[in-house]
């Protein structure tokens, strides 16, 4: 365990000092290298593909020496240290959160303007595609990320901190949350916590990066257990208050609101609760909103991340080869819903629930415009304390790929990325036979002894 452990916290600081190169600091954009050196070019693609190689290699086989859920959540606190000053390095989105926090404390209104209104050192961090766009986040996010930039007085270096501990304080919610929801599923909350928050993904993406999704599937995770354990009214608060960060939580809702209908007496139960439900949900929504004074601008804006183009979205995709995009993104989102319909008619059980639930936001995820790999962490963390043995194995295959598939933001793309890449990853395997041919010999030795 111990060897597989600081495999782990090598391969996080490896990808924490290729980061420093191609990712993306509050120093303005990666160390510039001499382009005229391949060598120079090379390397810190190939130092961060060791690192994410690494960390996955080491993630694997903790989950086959299924440790207690004490071990993993000391792993993956060990793990996550390298990061702790670090600036972002897949994504830049924290930049937006601290601009647009520091709008909502200084009486701009984000759901109008985008952080251009705002100027300064915050602002100037945001890349130039987000700086007119207004915020596409809940009033609860937008108050948390302002008393940040308030604490920390609008300083850049600060704020990326007080943004991470935020997020790191989302993944401690989840790893109390996972393993409870996997006992009321019949998973094993050891197994649960591996895939579901010890996941390189989470570590890479919502820890490195600080992304508000962190707080969003906490939330939403809380509010579940307290559904399952018979607390359905919090459990719509929180739920609630999920949406209030990023609107794909509010999801959540439609299934407790079918878990609720099964347990209650007489007739109409599913009227009964579906109309609580919304009751509920909507005074909350209208409270916590009138109590942040952001007014509800952030629905119309939810169209906003379509302003990017990831190449991870199918319907994106098949709208540049055959035209007719909108079309497209509204057939995906219509498939999504119907999915989500079949499942809400199947849903019985706790654990039907919470599946079917991960099921759905992954639907929607994929069949989305956009399509990054950390929004699929809103169904895998479901998924991996819900989630049948070949579900959670799926997942368990699906998220080193996708590792892969995330290079750090600012790492030159074409044939720099693609050797770099395979030179890192190459070392990495080599570095991982060693340890087990190491740890084989010694095994031999101490029988033979």
């Amino acid at each position: 365990m111990r060897k597989w452990q600081w495999l782990g916290v090598a391969g996080s600081t490896l990808v924490a000092v290729g980061g420093l190169y191609v990712g993306v600091g509050p120093s303005g954009d990666a160390v510039q290298l001499p382009p005229e050196a391949v060598a120079a070019i090379l390397w810190p693609i190939a130092v961060s593909y060791l690192g994410m190689t690494l960390l996955v290699l080491a993630w694997w086989m903790i989950g086959r020496l299924r440790a207690e859920p004490a071990v993993m959540i000391r792993t993956g606190v060990m793990w996550a240290v390298p990061f702790a000053l670090s600036g972002p390095i897949f994504s830049r989105d924290v930049y937006s959160y601290l601009a647009q926090g520091a709008m909502t404390m200084a009486g701009l209104d984000p759901y109008r303007w985008g952080p251009q209104a705002l100027g300064g050192e915050l602002a100037a961090h945001v890349p130039a595609i987000w700086q007119d766009t207004p915020a596409p986040y809940g009033p609860v996010f937008l108050r948390l990320a302002g008393a940040v930039t308030t604490v920390t007085q609008h300083e850049l270096w600060p704020g990326l901190i007080g943004m991470r501990l935020l997020a790191v304080g989302g993944v401690a919610v989840l790893a109390v949350t996972v393993p409870r929801i996997a006992r009321e599923c019949g998973v094993d909350p050891s197994t649960a916590l591996w895939l579901g928050v010890l996941n390189p993904l989470v570590l890479l993406h919502l820890v490195v990066d600080a992304h508000n999704d962190a707080v969003m599937v906490a939330l939403m995770c809380a509010g579940l257990l307290l559904a399952l354990r018979h607390r359905p009214v919090l459990g719509v608060v929180l739920i609630t208050l999920a949406g209030l960060v990023k609107g794909p939580a509010l999801l959540g809702l439609a299934f407790l609101a079918v878990l609720w209908a099964g347990r209650l007496p007489g007739r109409f139960r599913l009227l009964r609760a579906g109309g609580a439900t919304i009751f509920i949900s909507g005074g909350t929504a209208v409270a916590v909103t009138t109590i942040a004074g952001t007014g509800f601008g952030w629905v119309p804006a939810l169209r906003a991340p379509t302003r990017a183009r990831t190449w991870m979205s199918l319907t994106t995709q098949l709208g540049g080869v055959f035209g007719g995009q909108e079309a497209l993104w509204l057939a995906g989102l219509l498939l999504a819903g119907v999915i989500t319909l079949v499942l809400l008619h199947r849903v019985g059980t706790g654990s039907d629930m919470v599946a079917a639930c991960g099921v759905a936001l992954v639907a929607f995820v994929v069949l989305s415009p956009v399509v990054h790999v950390w929004y699929l962490l809103w169904g895998f963390v479901l998924l991996a304390a819900a989630g049948s043995d070949r579900v959670r194995r799926a997942v368990a295959y699906a998220s080193p790929v996708l590792v892969v598939l995330a290079p750090p933001n600012d790492a030159p793309t074409g044939a720099p990325m693609i050797l770099g890449g395979v030179l890192g990853a190459a070392a990495g395997l080599l570095v991982y036979n060693v340890v087990r041919t190491v740890r084989r010999r010694t095994a031999l030795v101490l029988d033979t002894a």
